[in-house]
Formats: C-alpha cells, sequence, structure tokens
C-alpha cells in the first residue's frame, strides 16, 4: 500500500474525529474555519487512499468475550508462513495478525470467555490449521488500556 503525506490540517481532523467521529462535517468546518465543502472533500479523499476509516468502536466489557487471548505460534519450517497468516486472517473471530521475528513466527489476538474457552477453540480450531507447529498462550486478567485509533484498515 502506498504512503500518503498527511498534512497538518488532516492530522487535525483525524484527531478531531477520533475523539467523536459523529461531529459534523458542518461542525469541524466552523472549528477550523473552513467551508464545509471543504472537509468533505478532505475527508473524501483521506477515505479514498485508506488513511481512515470512520467506523464504530465496540467496548469489550459489553461484549461476551471479555478476555484477551495472545496467541505466540510457531509454524513448522516445511510450511509456507504465508498460508498460515492467511488461515489466521480468515478466521473471523482472530482480531490481529502479525508476522514476528523473535521468540515466535506469528502472533494472534482474540477474545474469549475463559482459559477453558481458549482451549477448546485452540484444539477444535486453530489445532487444525496446516503448518501450524505450537502454540504458547497469554490470557489477559484486565486489560488496563486499547488504543483504538491506530490500526490496519482491512476490509
Amino acid at each position: 500500500m502506498k504512503e500518503i503525506e498527511l498534512s497538518d490540517l488532516d492530522r487535525r481532523l483525524i484527531d478531531r474525529l477520533a475523539s467523536d467521529a459523529r461531529v459534523s462535517n458542518r461542525e469541524i468546518a466552523r472549528e477550523f474555519g473552513l467551508t464545509e465543502g471543504a472537509i468533505r472533500l478532505r475527508l473524501k479523499r483521506l477515505m479514498d487512499e485508506k488513511a481512515i476509516q470512520v467506523a464504530a468502536v465496540t467496548n469489550y466489557d459489553q461484549t461476551p468475550y471479555s478476555v484477551v487471548a495472545y496467541l505466540w505460534i510457531e509454524v513448522d519450517a516445511s510450511h509456507p508462513h504465508k498460508q498460515v497468516m492467511a488461515a489466521l486472517s480468515a478466521r473471523p473471530e482472530i482480531t490481529y495478525v502479525a508476522s514476528l521475528i523473535g521468540r515466535a513466527d506469528i502472533v494472534a489476538i482474540t477474545w474469549v470467555n475463559d482459559a477453558s474457552h481458549l482451549a477448546d477453540y485452540l484444539h477444535n480450531t486453530i489445532d487444525q490449521i496446516p503448518g501450524i507447529a505450537r502454540i504458547r498462550y497469554e490470557l489477559t486478567h484486565r486489560l488496563i488500556k486499547h488504543d483504538y485509533r491506530l490500526t490496519t484498515i482491512v476490509r
């Protein structure tokens, strides 16, 4: 994906939307001393270039799956890493997948009810993905901070 250059106005606009994505273009224009049309065009460009996406953010405390599970995955040396990452990424319950250099080949994040739910999920779902040699996991007992404002936009 190509990198775009963000202007000071783009950054101000992104910060404003991060605090309240429901604010109207008219209100932003008034605050910034610009026209509504200028704000609308800037937002369209940022969305078209996939620099931003306006979306609802779910409060994890309000969902049935409130425990974060970190899966540290080692891939079998004879199996392509990309296939394992693609299989993990295809799982809707996995919210994060990254290739690593270090203690594991891949880290994936999912949300579960408890340790029993995680064990069932690992044995019945993740262990079935070809190429996974070993999985180590960690569960959070309390989520202190999760900054939702920066992420990779996927569809």
